[in-house]
């Protein structure tokens, strides 16, 4: 019988069909047709099998997670993992970003902070202010950019955490898009007037951390090393690398920004981005208004998102997109 149109539906197994799978490497979070937050592993379109009770209330646990017998209709998709605490981003962690760029190595993971209000979900608009203000009455063109990343979200408080233990802390890897404002985050003024080098402002403004669209287990990615990611703008490649590439991986970064540091449970790391970025470009290309990005890492799926100068309209996003487009890589 077909389903009814707006209904949640609950699917029985059929008895002739083959074994189910009971348990999941990877999840995602949704809204279904009643508008019930839910989080379950995506089965194609545009349907998912809802975790099993005993694994609910325990996200933070690593993978792989069990799995029940029901699957619903997916309204509208989430990021994968609520809110976080704290975002944590590194920056110049690939060779090529640093040799386009100019600039020097760092003998350490360069580690800035993101505001956690730029928290952001797939398929949702990424609201660009025009220009900004500063505080001698000028006001400046804000210079968007793309940066795709590896994300990682922390499964538990860590502290003091060895390179060989890293990998305890993390409950899963996702895409992460560092949104950055270029024209306040360089050192120096110029055409901009620059942030004195701190990236936390440029790079932390609302909508500007979308993740997403899976959180796959590291029972699945290992350190999450060897990951085809691409970047594309409205189509056009931009990025393209292999996580293998990182010169900090996730356990060495982990290790690193937890000395005397404790790195809340549920707290998003967005990993640094590769060369291929709109800044340094021959000539620059920086994010218009009505841009797509589209950052893609195998094995967990396609983020998407509008970018939208000025306000967000407050039109719904995502609602009913078909997923199979973003989630192909990341099916049950």
């Amino acid at each position: 019988m077909a389903a009814l149109i707006g209904a949640t539906v609950v699917l029985p197994l059929l008895a002739s069909a083959a074994p189910t799978k009971t348990h999941t490497s990877s999840i995602i979070r949704f809204l279904d047709t009643k508008g019930v937050e839910r989080v379950g592993c995506y089965e194609g379109r545009n349907r998912a099998r809802l975790l099993g009770a005993s694994s609910a209330n325990e996200l933070a646990a690593q993978g792989p997670w069990p799995l029940s017998d029901q699957v619903v209709d997916i309204r509208r998709l989430l990021a994968p993992a609520p809110q976080p605490p704290a975002i944590f981003a590194i920056g110049l962690n690939y060779w090529g970003h640093i040799n386009a760029t100019g600039q020097s190595p760092s003998q350490t993971p360069s580690l800035f902070f993101k505001n956690l209000h730029a928290y952001n979900h797939p398929l949702a608009p990424v609201v660009i202010p025009p220009s900004i203000a500063a505080p001698n009455g000028t006001s400046w063109a804000s210079r968007p950019d793309y940066e795709g990343e590896l994300g990682v979200i922390l499964s538990k408080d860590c502290k003091d955490v060895s390179a060989a233990d890293a990998l305890d802390c993390v409950q899963g890897y996702t895409v992460c898009h560092d949104v950055s404002m270029r024209c306040f985050q360089n050192p120096e003024g110029g055409a901009c007037p620059g942030n004195g080098g701190q990236y936390s402002f440029s790079k932390g403004l609302d909508t500007h951390a979308p993740i997403g669209p899976a959180l796959v287990s590291p029972a699945a990615l290992g350190d999450g090393s060897g990951l085809r990611m691409t970047t594309r703008v409205n189509g056009e490649l931009r990025q393209n690398v292999s996580t293998s590439e990182l010169i900090y991986g996730v356990r060495a970064i982990i290790s690193f920004i937890s000395q005397g540091t404790t790195l809340p449970k549920g707290s998003l790391l967005c990993t640094g981005t590769p060369d291929g970025v709109g800044d340094t470009q021959k000539p620059a290309k920086f994010l218009a208004d009505g841009d797509s990005v589209a950052v893609a890492i195998e094995k967990i799926g396609t983020l998407t998102n509008p970018i939208v100068f000025g306000k967000d309209d407050g039109r719904a996003w995502g609602e009913d997109a078909q997923l199979d487009q973003y989630l192909s890589d990341a099916m049950c």
